[in-house]
């Protein structure tokens, strides 16, 4: 029997003809199977798996093995998936309420050619598919991958009587990281920023509190460069990211900036000798471009070997206070106004100005969470390409390192005029807006 569908798999290299637009290039999403797999009975016997040979046509292999007297049946490998949605309730306080809160991460519907849902927003980076895709390969939640949050520490662990853990944390999810404004291993947050940036990338998801995040089963390693009002130095940026490095970090998310005047790597040499160092370890190091429209992208995120990351509205509009040009790689959910008046679709609240949710602090103190609706920026842009990049990492579409992922990040990434808001003009958009389905579903080309 082995050496009969060996011979199959021969003959259908051989005798099929190639061609354009084979189902090696075809996804699950589009056909709903197992791109290359066809299941096969031979002569009353056991099903097999056959994987159809590169660039053959999986409709041209179904009908030859059909005309097979020796072969049953011959069908696509099929894909169910599960009826249902993450249960996080949100501030709307009812089961899958995320929904109604964090269109950052909805699917983008017809923008995207996309089937139409109850809950979708043109600038959604589509979550759902990503998280489906990945448990279907046994990476769900993004599980594996570790990120660093460098930033103003992270709510992780209660510490009586200031600091109190977010309860959509688990200690579990986080790696022994460093505070570098203290001096000590306690990286509490002291401003909500951090945990905010936290929240996006990692927030647990499906277990009915809060709101969600992208890869709720990675690792965090939280590292505390910044203050209490949000300032840190370039010798402690430096110093937390070659810590994390070290750490085994696979990205490093940076949702800060320094001043007009810091405009190159001679100004913050040790940031970019560690962040090359990064690099070389297997680090991605993703950073935030700025939020002043009309200034050049700020450093770290202008430095080689950063993903600089600006922000897009819910209707995939550049943001009006998002920084261009040159230095920009990607751009990501990150809220507010658009830049163009006329980019969107409706000049209400709820699909213009939106900020970026997720449970952090809320009032005075160190120990009261809720959703405040102050955080927009790049900050938040940059987070949602730290998730993606731990779904792809997870994922092994394209290997763990940091130029394959990149790849993978921009490579996937919406770029067509048809897929925005307003025409893409790389200069605005960079690789064009991450697209968390699109980068674990398949290789994109050229990566």
């Amino acid at each position: 029997m082995r050496r009969l569908i060996a011979t199959t798999t021969l003959v259908l290299a051989a005798a099929i003809v190639p061609a354009a637009g084979a189902d090696a290039a075809d996804t699950p999403s589009q056909h709903g199977h197992v791109p290359g797999q066809l299941l096969v009975r031979f002569d009353g016997g056991r099903e097999h798996l056959v994987k159809v040979p590169e660039g053959v046509k999986l409709s041209s292999a179904e009908h030859a093995l059909d005309a097979n007297p020796s072969v049953d049946y011959a069908l696509p490998n099929f894909l169910a998936h599960a009826s249902g949605i993450p249960n996080d309730p949100g501030p709307a306080g009812t089961p899958g309420g995320w929904q109604r809160t964090q269109w950052n991460f909805l699917p983008c519907g017809s923008l995207c050619g996309e089937t139409a849902s109850a809950y979708q927003a043109n600038g959604g980076l589509n979550a759902p598919e990503a998280w489906g895709i990945l448990k279907r390969d046994g990476a769900a939640g993004g599980r594996g991958a570790r990120v660093a949050v460098l930033d103003t520490g992270v709510a992780y662990r209660t510490k009586k009587p200031r600091f109190r853990k977010s309860p959509d944390f688990s200690r579990r999810q986080f790696l022994p990281g460093y505070d570098f404004v203290d001096k000590d291993k306690e990286p509490l947050d002291e401003d909500g920023h951090g945990t905010h940036v936290a929240g996006t990338i990692a927030e647990r998801t499906g277990n009915n509190i809060g709101l969600t995040g992208l890869a709720s089963k990675a690792k965090i390693i939280p590292v505390r460069v910044l203050d209490s009002e949000g300032f840190g130095t370039a010798r402690d940026i430096a110093r937390g990211i070659r810590f994390a490095a070290k750490h085994k970090a696979q990205v490093i998310n940076m949702s800060f900036e320094f001043s007009l005047g810091v405009n190159s790597c001679a100004k913050i040499k040790g940031i970019c000798s560690a962040v090359k160092y990064a690099f070389k370890k297997g680090a991605l190091v993703v950073a935030a471009a700025g939020n002043e429209n009309g200034e050049p992208v700020a450093y770290p995120a202008g430095a080689p070997h950063v993903i600089g990351v600006g922000r897009t509205t819910k209707d995939a509009c550049l943001a009006a206070d998002s920084r261009t040009g040159a230095g920009l790689d990607l751009m990501a959910p990150g809220g507010g106004y658009p830049l163009l008046s006329s980019c969107g679709t409706d000049d209400s609240l709820f699909t213009r100005g939106v900020p970026i949710f997720q449970l952090t602090f809320e009032g005075p103190g160190f120990t009261t969470f809720g959703y405040p609706g102050g955080y927009e920026g790049t900050s938040m842009a940059a987070a949602h390409v730290s998730g993606v990049a731990a779904m792809v990492i997870a994922s092994q579409v394209v290997g763990r390192s940091p130029a394959a992922v990149a790849c993978q990040l921009m490579g996937s990434a919406r770029h067509t005029d048809a897929q925005l808001g307003q025409p893409y003009d790389p200069r605005l958009f960079g690789a064009g807006l991450v697209d968390a389905a699109a980068a674990v579903r398949a290789r994109a080309p050229g990566c």
